[in-house]
């Protein structure tokens, strides 16, 4: 059921999202047959509830993390690492551009230290979790311009 939520949510933030940068082209278009009321009342109905929508769904996924304990000992006190990794890849950065390299780095588990017996591991954070549902609401914009095109055709 939680997955089945996650997924949702982020159906729900992929709609959203699109249909703010609808409304945004509509409003920059000044050829544009749609007046301002109109355009504001797709804004409120197509993006801003689904928006809600997928906070509602998503909050308690990305807010409730469970306990990283340490595989060694299982200690559940930690602190970050001070290990400075790179999270930078050349092929993202290159096919996909910089906004999609930098979530996808943002995105990556983050490496901390524990207290107890000084094992170094991964855990994921609050912001690994938003970094990864926005690299899936980026991808499936995409996706869904790519298939826009094809049909347009």
């Amino acid at each position: 059921m939680k997955a089945l939520k996650h997924i949702a949510g982020i159906l729900l933030a992929t709609i959203g999202a699109g249909f703010v940068l609808g409304c945004i082209d509509v409003l920059l278009d000044r050829n544009s047959e749609i007046q301002g009321w109109g355009v504001a009342a797709m804004f409120i109905v197509f993006a801003l509830l689904p928006l809600a929508g997928a906070v509602a769904l998503l909050r308690r996924r990305v807010t409730e993390l469970p306990p990283a304990r340490c595989p060694t000992c299982g200690g559940g006190e930690r602190a970050a690492a001070g290990v400075l990794k790179r999270a930078y890849n050349f092929w993202l950065m290159h096919f996909a551009g910089w906004l999609f390299a930098s979530l996808w780095g943002a995105s990556r588990e983050q490496q901390v230290r524990c207290i107890q017996c000084d094992t170094l591991y991964f855990t994921e954070t609050r912001g690994t979790r938003t970094a990864g549902i926005m690299v899936w609401v980026l991808i499936l914009l995409v996706l869904l311009e790519a298939i826009a095109e094809l049909f347009e055709k």
